[in-house]
């Protein structure tokens, strides 16, 4: 259990998850699944950005340690920040191995991701965030793009544009209706810190619809896509992970359980992707 903790609690978790949808890209894509530089630069990238994240969340906000999933975090700063050192510094090294093309969309990604931690300060205090389900737009937005165009980026053939930007919208609205959970727990310090997300915007009962509407819509884009190029079996591990999903989300049981977000909903992420890998395999 401890040992489960820790891949939770480090981001361990959710970098994997990464790193399954962009194995993910590659079967629907068309590619045989294969090991590549740059899976490890988004399992890293993904690592480095989500325990900066953290670290800096406790730095400005000591009093943030009240919440449960910072408590590990302040308890093993140490930690933290040794895995922000390592994964920063693998992800220096493994950049040297793709494609420079991939920088030009690294970069700016990473810009929009450490909105998170640095507000953007303009005129009357503005900041980016505050604009209504922007938080879960560029959630999804970045985790889309990273885990979409990288391998098109990087890939050594080239790919039809309609193919990829199907690819792009089914993975974009899949990432927006996992994360709208994720602003229903989040409500009251999004309230505090004046964000208008989602679930603040129409309500806990609303969000959770707007998640659903928004999973279903992801599904019926699959279908096209998988259809239109006869890759059935892409579209049954889609329909598998995407019934698996609703049901974590809307199970009010699981709602209770102490790894619920950080464990069973990321860990669907990580099922989703791993689920259209392995669909490759069955195929042979």
């Amino acid at each position: 259990m401890k040992a489960f903790g820790f891949i939770i609690h480090s981001n361990i978790l959710i970098s994997l998850a990464a790193l399954a949808l962009t194995l993910a890209t590659q079967v629907q894509l068309g590619m045989k699944p294969e090991l590549n530089a740059y899976l490890a630069v988004i399992f890293l990238a993904t690592l480095f950005d989500y325990n900066l994240h953290r670290y800096i969340t406790i730095y400005k906000n000591p009093a943030a340690i009240k919440n449960d999933k910072l408590k590990w975090a302040a308890a093993h700063l140490s930690v933290f920040i040794l895995l922000i050192i390592s994964s920063f510094t693998g992800l220096v090294f493994v950049l040297f191995f793709v494609k420079v093309e991939s920088l030009y969309l690294l970069v700016p990604l990473a810009l929009l991701s450490f909105l998170y931690s640095f507000p953007v300060k303009q005129k009357h205090h503005f900041r980016l965030l505050k604009i209504t389900g922007m938080k879960t737009f560029l959630i999804a937005f970045v985790w889309s793009s990273a885990t979409v165009f990288i391998p098109v980026i990087c890939g050594n053939r080239s790919f039809e544009y309609w193919q990829i930007m199907v690819l792009f919208a089914e993975r974009f609205t899949y990432i927006f209706g996992i994360a709208i959970p994720f602003d229903i727990r989040d409500m009251e310090a999004d309230t505090l810190s004046l964000l208008n997300t989602i679930p603040i915007k129409f309500g806990e009962s609303n969000a959770l619809k707007i998640s659903n509407s928004a999973l279903l819509l992801s599904l019926s884009i699959a279908a096209f896509h998988y259809v239109n190029i006869n890759m059935l079996f892409v579209l049954s591990a889609y329909l598998f992970s995407i019934v698996s999903t609703y049901f974590f989300i809307n199970n009010k049981a699981l709602r209770n359980m102490t790894f619920y977000y950080h464990g069973i909903l990321d860990g669907s992420i990580l099922l989703h992707g791993i689920m259209i890998f392995l669909s490759f395999y069955l195929t042979l």
